[in-house]
């Protein structure tokens, strides 16, 4: 990194951009510039995973609290809105996906007044944006309407511009290029060098130079250390041996991700995928949280604690094996049960009785939990069921709230506080892994990926690549 840029960004009072590939140092970058910087600065990235991030890079290089606010673009869109609910026409306080670009437009509308104009230049003395490539134009255009109040800095890399909007995104050529001035880029692949993998940061600089230009990357000629192809058939189920290579990650404690495209088909994938390893991986969830939403949806339209129960258990079946073979054949029809002595485990049935007798939330959780935690149980969706269990906690302790409108606080501050992973064994798509870091990368079908989705999950692991595909190139 140019030593001088943090200072040149702090003190920059124009229209700016720097160009920041994966892994080349672009969080410690915003970190330092607002170090240096005398005021407050905004900082507007698009993921929750993103804002965890960039918090922890501002703690550890001690960045003053005083001197940075982050959050997503949409969160501080939608807070600022609800602050001047009368002047920007915006009182939802969850927008559906589709009211999204309806936000941003109210938004922008409202900092074309002068009460606005001056609450944000006396909350701010500049903003950077992260991740520019994945700005909608809707979002873009909001961006704009800062820029007239800010000095503005954007920092992005066009090979990582991999969401998919209904409004169109951000176009560099068009958008940033013609508009605002370079004032650097990254050119030292940083998170492999102080992982002591220099061969592999050298191997995917390269790939990166590649794949901009239209090539394909060989997979038949001798690869770096650090980077490994398996040629097996995920989907070819007779061979009982297709997972085997997922094992060997077991045996440290470092974090390892599996990777699948970011389409739609890929998101039930990585769900299955863990599921038939047992849960030593967890899968990740979608931000939106669909399927937590759906099932609390049902749960409260349940006109019977007897379909209450029964719901409960298939939601705990979308989330753990071998959820049958712990409950009695009373307890899985939603019934009341007594205990015999075959069976196998009285104190879930127990608290599923608990439950049928009294169903809140604490007993629900209960429930869940003790089917989790049983030793013949594994559990592949962690991420869903420890969402589920705050939402129940955060309902537990506001008795006012409906089970949903326990979600959607729960989901608002979710929204608000960033989203940390803790599980170290983890499979996702490219969507919900881009912009977080892992010791080991594990790339599924990488023949299938596009050329920015292949190259998003390629530069995931700082210090091993396993590339699983039949194909001598990629992508296809």
């Amino acid at each position: 990194m140019d030593e001088d840029l943090p200072k040149k960004l702090a003190e920059f009072d124009g229209k700016g951009y720097v160009i920041a590939p994966a892994g080349y140092g672009k969080t410690h970058l915003i970190a330092m510039a607002v170090k240096a910087s005398s005021q407050r600065q905004l900082i507007l990235t698009h993921t929750y995973a993103g804002v965890n991030a960039i918090k922890k890079k501002m703690q550890v290089l001690a960045v003053p609290a005083s001197r940075y606010q982050i959050d997503t673009i949409a969160s501080w869109a939608l807070r600022l809105c609800l602050y001047f609910p009368k002047t920007s026409n915006w009182k939802k306080e969850y927008p559906n996906s589709k009211e999204w670009g309806k936000l941003y437009e109210a938004c922008t509308a409202m900092l074309d007044r002068p009460f606005a104009k001056r609450f944000v230049k006396s909350s701010y003395s500049g903003i950077y944006v992260d991740e520019y490539q994945d700005c909608s134009t809707q979002q873009h255009t909001l961006v704009e309407a800062v820029t007239k109040l800010l000095p503005c800095r954007l920092l992005g890399d066009p090979m990582q511009a991999i969401f998919d909007f209904a409004d169109q995104p951000v176009n560099w050529e068009q958008h940033v290029y013609p508009h605002y001035q370079l004032l650097g880029e990254l050119k030292t692949p940083w998170r492999w060098r102080l992982a002591g993998a220099t061969e592999l940061g050298d191997w995917l600089d390269d790939a990166r130079k590649r794949l901009r230009a239209g090539e394909k990357i060989s997979l038949a000629t001798p690869l770096p250390k650090g980077v490994r192809r398996v040629a097996v058939d995920l989907t070819d189920f007779t061979n009982p041996g297709r997972l085997n290579f997922f094992y060997e990650f077991l045996d440290h404690e470092e974090t390892v991700i599996a990777i699948h495209s970011g389409d739609p088909k890929s998101k039930n994938k990585t769900h299955k995928l863990a599921q038939s390893l047992g849960g030593k991986f967890s899968s990740i969830e979608e931000v939106e949280g669909k399927d937590l939403f759906s099932f609390i949806k049902k749960l409260e339209a349940s006109k019977t604690v007897k379909q209450k129960l029964c719901l409960a258990i298939e939601f705990a079946k979308k989330c753990c094996n071998a959820v049958d073979g712990i409950l009695s054949a009373a307890t899985k029809r939603g019934e009341h049960a007594k205990a015999t002595k075959v069976t196998k485990y009285p104190k879930i049935l127990e608290v599923a009785n608990h439950y049928l007798a009294d169903p809140s939330s604490p007993n629900l959780a209960r429930l869940v939990t003790a089917i989790q935690t049983n030793p013949e149980t594994s559990t592949y969706r962690r991420d869903l069921v420890n969402r589920f269990m705050k939402v129940l906690r955060t309902h537990e302790e506001n008795e006012g709230l409906s089970l949903l409108e326990s979600a959607q606080r729960y989901q608002r501050d979710f929204r608000h506080s960033g989203r940390p992973i803790r599980h170290n064994k983890l499979i996702g798509t490219t969507l919900l892994v881009k912009g977080l870091e892992y010791h080991h990368a594990i790339i599924l079908e990488a023949e299938a990926m596009s050329p920015k989705e292949l190259y998003v999950a390629l530069t995931r692991g700082a210090k091993t690549i396993t590339i699983v595909s039949l194909e001598n190139t990629i992508p296809t």
